[in-house]
């Protein structure tokens, strides 16, 4: 806290800039800078905050461009193009008035969440799932009802990794609710409210564009805590050891199809069609082939064991990249 000037040491100040001996400039350049501060946008977030934020969302990205990838069987890229905190109310003027908004609800949190994809990343995107190259198109915003349900079902599937990308800070379950093109009948938040936004600049093939998700601050205040981070790397060094032991134990217990291949044999069409009960076909034989899946891992010979069919392993068939 700055020292409080004594009246005798006012008086001796104001007679020393009377006299000259003392340049106002001189006082001026001592005194703290003065921050303007806005109340009606009101910073509610720390640095620290937001770059937590941000890498949460840049796993995300990474996440979405792996799956819109495989889905559009084109060229996706996918990154953070700005994370910033603003009022409600920019956030709707900063948008397009004819665009494509997808409103989602997030629970435990109580609250919801908009993610606004430019028409030209929209129709990109559509224009590849009903099997067209992704041009360029000029409609102004509204979707038919089989684009609408499409456009749901992608955005459903990304964003089950949406929560993944979340895990680390909470188990959190995000669902579509409903899609809307003009932006004044989304009303998520008050018009003064803080709200942190996620500018993601898409790339689908030669088309590029913006895809923006909105939090209002009612939605991510009860996981600011969790946000530090001292408490994320303390949640990651948590979950790392049970998720590799989960993985393991659901490993252990995948079933595969083990078939012993007892031989083969070729025959004519006509001698198929021919075949009646009683025929036999004869078959090539040697050693069985054990095969777990579709590939040939083990050979062997035919046997019983205990009154039961089995096979007795002679060798093992190893492939490329098998541990040796």
């Amino acid at each position: 806290m700055a020292d409080v000037l004594s009246q005798q040491e006012i008086d001796a100040l104001l007679s020393a800039i009377n006299n000259g001996q003392l340049q106002a400039s001189e006082v001026t350049e001592t005194q703290e800078k003065v921050k303007v501060y806005d109340f009606k946008r009101a910073m509610r977030y720390s640095k620290e905050q937001l770059r937590s934020i941000t890498r949460i969302h840049e796993n995300f990205a990474r996440l979405l461009t792996s799956y819109l990838s495989t889905q559009l069987r084109t060229f996706v890229q996918v990154e953070i193009d700005l994370v910033d905190q603003v009022t409600y109310h920019e956030f709707i003027a900063s948008i397009p008035s004819r665009t494509i908004l997808n409103v989602f609800d997030v629970k435990p949190m109580d609250g919801k969440m908009v993610m606004e994809i430019n028409p030209p990343v929209a129709y990109a995107v559509l224009e590849r799932l009903l099997g067209g190259q992704g041009d360029q198109s000029a409609r102004n915003g509204t979707l038919t009802e089989i684009e609408t349900v499409l456009m749901q079902r992608t955005l459903t599937r990304a964003f089950d990794m949406y929560q993944n990308a979340w895990e680390n800070i909470e188990n959190i379950q995000v669902n579509w609710e409903a899609i809307e093109a003009n932006p004044q009948f989304i009303q998520i938040a008050s018009q003064n409210d803080t709200v942190i936004i996620i500018v993601l600049r898409t790339t689908i093939g030669e088309i590029t564009g913006r895809m923006t998700l909105c939090l209002p601050h009612l939605t991510i205040e009860p996981v600011l805590p969790k946000l530090s981070t001292h408490q994320m790397l303390s949640s990651m060094g948590k979950t790392s050891v049970p998720q590799q032991v989960n993985l393991q134990q659901n490993l252990d217990t995948v079933s595969v199809p083990v078939i012993a291949e007892l031989g083969r044999a070729t025959i004519p069409v006509s001698d198929l069609l021919g075949l009646q009960i009683g025929d036999v076909i004869g078959i090539k034989t040697g050693k069985l082939q054990v095969k777990v899946g579709q590939l040939t891992r083990f050979l062997g010979n035919p046997g019983l064991q205990k009154g039961r069919y089995a096979v007795q392993i002679d060798q093992v068939n190893h492939t490329e990249g098998d541990d040796l």
